[in-house]
């Protein structure tokens, strides 16, 4: 039987041992208690124990409120794996569409749009490389250092696109011809590279995220 705030506050404590948001849980839920606690005692004369039973009749038991934090986190966490893999998906989509339709129409406004890209190789690959170390930072700000799995798991699926090109461009699947100019034998190499690079890059997002995680 919780019979005093500070008894429900550690028990909500150890019930939220992995919630990277727990201090600021705790927080939330200290002021809650105590606004309660003078919402009860400004009405009614009774022990700590008896309002202690009221106000979980209120809140729920620590372990229940933990349980909602958990499921929230869960659903938080797919959420953000699944954005990452369907963003970094849309850039594959996006380039294997504009190659087909410059392939296809001989239209002024693609080709002026292909041959810009294809002046800035190195450009792009450097706004690539951000777009993984925003995904480490959006999962080390949003899960701290409990992120670390998620931050594997997130990274592994999102590379598919990237593997599966490479794969088909490498083995000549997909002819090299049909990227003239932007894939050059010496840039694919860099791109193998660079792919390489791409989950440290990850981390070091990851590691500073984690330093402006509450």
């Amino acid at each position: 039987m919780i019979s005093t705030q500070k008894e429900y506050i550690d028990l909500l404590r150890e019930h939220l041992e992995k919630n990277s948001n727990k201090e600021e849980i705790l927080l939330e839920y200290e002021v809650h208690l105590a606004e309660m606690h003078t919402e009860i005692y400004s009405k009614k004369q009774i022990s700590e124990q008896e309002a202690m039973k009221l106000i979980i009749e209120r809140f729920g038991l620590p372990e229940e409120i933990a349980e909602i934090y958990k499921e929230e986190s869960a659903v938080t966490a797919e959420k953000t794996k699944w954005l990452f893999f369907i963003s970094n998906l849309f850039f594959f989509i996006s380039g294997v569409g504009l190659t087909v339709i410059y392939h296809q129409l001989s239209n002024p406004s693609i080709h002026k749009v292909w041959a810009f890209l294809t002046s800035i190789p190195f450009t792009i690959i450097c706004l690539y490389c951000f777009f993984w170390l925003l995904l480490g930072y959006e999962v080390g700000k949003e899960f701290g250092l409990g992120g670390r799995k998620l931050l594997q798991k997130t990274f592994s699926i999102s590379l598919i696109p990237n593997l599966l090109l490479m794969v088909l461009i490498v083995f000549q699947i997909i002819p090299i011809s049909v990227f003239d100019p932007l894939l050059s034998e010496q840039f694919i190499f860099i791109c193998i590279g660079a792919t390489f690079f791409l989950y440290p890059i990850t981390v070091v997002g990851f590691r500073f995220g984690t330093t402006k995680s509450v």
